[in-house]
C-alpha cells in the first residue's frame, strides 16, 4: 500500500491525475521552499509541528479517465441530526462573530475571516476515491483534489480559488471574494460583497507588484462554483528580472516560492492587515483550521504548476467527515447572514454524500 497519494482534476478536464509515493512525504520548512522539487504540495493554513508543509514526490504520476456514469453508486447514509442546515448560529459562533465584527467595525482591520466546521457521522466508511469521482462530476468548473498522508490525514477539496499557477514562466493568480447563492442569471451584488472583493483585489495587486512585470488584470466578474457564485478578478504576470541574479532554473524555482510566500494566506481566508489578522484569528476563532484554507496542488508536474486555496474542504476519517467553511467579516456584516453563508458553503461540498 502506498504511503501517500494525491488525486487532482483540473477545471473542465475529463481526466484526472494520480500522484503516488511509496514513502512518507517530505516536510518543507517554509512556503518559500515550494517549487524546489516537483510533486504534489499539501500546505496548511499555518505551518506547525502538527500541521507540516508537505511534498509528495512525483515518483509515480498517471493520468486516468473519469469513470463513466454507470459507475455511480448510491447516496451515502449519514446522521441527519448533525447534518441538517442550521438556521440559527451556535452560541460559539455568535461569540466569535462579535469579537471579529467589533474589531472590524472599530477600524482595527479592513477585513477578518471567521471559519467554522461541522462534523457528520456516516453509517458506513466513505470510499475517498468514490467521493473524489462524485466531486469531479458535481463540480466541473472547480479544481477537485483528494490527498492522503499519515501527517495530514485524508482531505477532499473542491476549490474555486487559484493561489498561483505557472506555465511557461507566465504566472496567474486571482482575487476571489463575495458569495451568493446561484439562482440563475446575473446576481445583484451587495455593497458589502463588492467592497470585500475590492479589498482582496487591491491586496493581490499590491502584493505581486514588487515581484512582477506586465501585470494584466481581468475583472471583477461573476464566477459560478457549484450552487454558489463569487466575484473574481484574474491577474496574469511574469516575474520581474530585478528579482533574479541570473537566469538559471534554480533562480526561477525560488521565485515561485517567493510568490507563494507573499500571497498566502490571502485576504479571502485571513484578513487585512495580514500579520495582525493571523494573530487575531488564532486568538479568537476557537478552532484549528489544520489544512483548511491552506493550499494544495501539483508543482512542476507535466511542466505546470496549479496551486489552489483549500476551500470547500472535508476531512475524512473512517465513518466521520468534518466540513470547513468561512466568511469575510466586514463592518456591514450580520451574524445570521454570515452563518447562513458558511452553511451554504458546507452544503456545497457535503452534496458529494448525496450525489448519485
Amino acid at each position: 500500500m502506498t504511503e501517500s497519494y494525491a488525486y487532482y482534476r483540473l477545471p473542465y478536464a475529463d481526466t484526472y491525475t494520480v500522484v503516488e509515493s511509496g514513502e512518507a512525504p517530505r516536510e518543507l520548512s517554509s512556503y518559500r521552499m515550494v517549487g524546489e522539487d516537483n510533486g504534489f504540495i499539501i500546505a496548511p493554513y499555518s505551518i506547525t509541528a502538527l500541521t507540516p508543509l508537505l511534498l509528495i514526490p512525483a515518483h509515480s504520476v498517471t493520468e486516468r479517465p473519469l469513470s463513466p456514469d454507470g459507475r455511480r453508486h448510491h447516496a451515502l447514509a449519514f446522521d441527519a441530526d448533525n447534518a441538517e442546515m442550521c438556521l440559527a448560529p451556535s452560541s460559539c459562533y455568535t461569540d466569535a462573530f462579535a469579537h471579529f465584527h467589533n474589531a472590524v467595525a472599530a477600524g482595527e482591520y479592513r477585513k477578518l475571516v471567521l471559519a467554522r466546521r461541522k462534523a457528520v457521522r456516516l453509517y458506513d466508511d466513505a470510499d475517498p476515491r468514490l467521493l473524489f469521482e462524485r466531486a469531479c462530476r458535481l463540480f466541473p468548473r472547480l479544481m477537485v483534489m483528494l490527498f492522503h498522508t499519515a501527517a495530514s490525514g485524508t482531505w477532499l477539496i473542491a476549490s474555486p480559488e487559484i493561489l498561483v499557477e505557472e506555465h511557461h514562466s507566465c504566472f496567474h493568480t486571482v482575487a476571489l471574494a463575495g458569495t451568493m447563492p446561484f439562482c440563475g442569471g446575473m446576481p445583484e451584488w451587495s455593497e458589502k460583497n463588492k467592497r470585500e472583493q475590492h479589498v482582496v483585489e487591491e491586496y493581490i495587486y499590491n502584493t505581486i507588484h514588487p515581484l512582477a512585470d506586465d501585470i494584466v488584470t481581468d475583472g471583477p466578474f461573476t464566477m459560478r462554483a457549484g450552487n454558489l457564485v463569487h466575484l473574481r478578478t484574474d491577474f496574469r504576470f511574469h516575474l520581474s528580472n530585478r528579482n533574479a541574479c541570473d537566469t538559471t532554473e534554480e533562480t526561477g524555482v525560488k521565485n515561485l516560492g517567493m510568490v507563494v510566500e507573499a500571497l498566502h494566506p490571502t485576504p479571502a481566508v485571513c484578513g487585512l492587515p495580514k500579520a495582525e489578522a493571523l494573530r487575531f484569528i488564532a486568538s479568537h476563532e476557537g478552532m484549528k483550521r489544520d489544512y483548511y484554507s491552506g493550499f494544495a496542488g501539483p508543482v512542476g508536474i507535466k511542466g505546470e504548476t496549479h496551486l489552489y486555496v483549500s476551500l470547500r474542504c472535508a476531512r475524512l476519517d473512517g465513518n466521520a467527515m468534518t466540513f470547513y467553511a468561512g466568511g469575510g467579516i466586514m463592518p456591514e456584516s450580520r451574524c445570521e447572514e454570515e452563518w447562513m453563508e458558511t452553511e451554504a458553503k458546507i452544503k456545497t461540498i457535503a452534496n458529494v454524500l448525496q450525489y448519485p
